[in-house]
């Protein structure tokens, strides 16, 4: 493709990137300072579970720790992008993963998702997060690095293996999301309990079953479905094992 710039003197310089978090020096507290990188880790945190991810700015946290100047925090962080790198790296430290994965990849695999579901749907943030910035906390490699060796075992391809870690953790962050929507949802609308919610909900859903319109949804709604989400976690997370051991594991085996 012809380049306008060919004709001209036009000199185009591409933009530098912003050093890593990992590569700035962490920092130290000094006397009568209340600031510290874990302090701001932690207060950036408290923000976005209460308040959701967009209330994380450099002045919020700044008030947050009673600083009286954003610019204090960038001697620890970088940049507003250094706190987001900090917050999603201190959410996988915080989901467990034992010293050794199990010998069966299965058991390794479930481990994976339930203890990553149990951290995740505490902080509903983190899929918009996670998604805006590349994962190269140590904590985070510690979490790909666990994956990885708990699929070692089958000797797939290294892509195929990262894939299945993939799939197994993707599974979690979006079951966790859901739990992590509704239950910020219930809050705002105050119905806190399934029970309050049907209750609610019942007048309309006898309408709707009144119409005809919908038999099947209106069968579903009189059998009273399974509302307990650890089943439900339980039964997808099945579904998706038995389908990498007969499509991938089987296969290659």
């Amino acid at each position: 493709m012809y380049d306008v710039r060919q004709s001209y003197d036009v000199r185009v310089t591409e933009p530098v990137p912003a050093p890593l978090v990992w590569d700035l020096p962490a920092g130290t507290r000094e006397a009568g300072q209340r600031l510290s990188r874990p302090a701001i880790v932690a207060a950036a945190i408290r923000i976005a579970d209460e308040e959701g991810e967009q209330a994380v700015t450099m002045r919020r946290v700044a008030r947050e720790l009673g600083s009286s100047t954003p610019m204090s925090l960038y001697r620890y962080v970088g940049s507003k992008d250094g706190i987001v790198d900090l917050m999603i790296d201190e959410v996988f430290g915080r989901i467990g993963l034992p010293e050794e994965p199990e010998p069966e990849w299965w058991a390794a695999m479930r481990t994976l998702a339930t203890l990553s579901r149990a951290t995740l749907r505490r902080h509903a943030w983190f899929t918009a997060l996670s998604h805006q910035r590349p994962l190269f906390g140590p904590c985070a490699l510690r979490h790909n690095e666990w994956s990885l060796a708990a699929l070692s075992g089958l000797r797939l391809p290294m892509a195929t293996s990262m894939s299945v870690a993939g799939m197994v953790f993707g599974y979690a962050v979006a079951f966790a999301q859901n739990e992590a929507e509704e239950s910020r949802m219930r809050a705002r609308v105050g119905l806190a309990t399934d029970a309050q919610l049907r209750a609610v909900a019942a007048p309309y859903i006898e309408r709707i079953r009144a119409t005809g319109r919908y038999p099947l949804l209106s069968q579903y709604l009189l059998e009273g479905g399974s509302d307990d989400p650890d089943a439900q976690f339980d039964l997808g997370l099945e579904c998706l094992l038995d389908g990498i051991f007969h499509r991938i594991v089987r296969r290659d085996a």
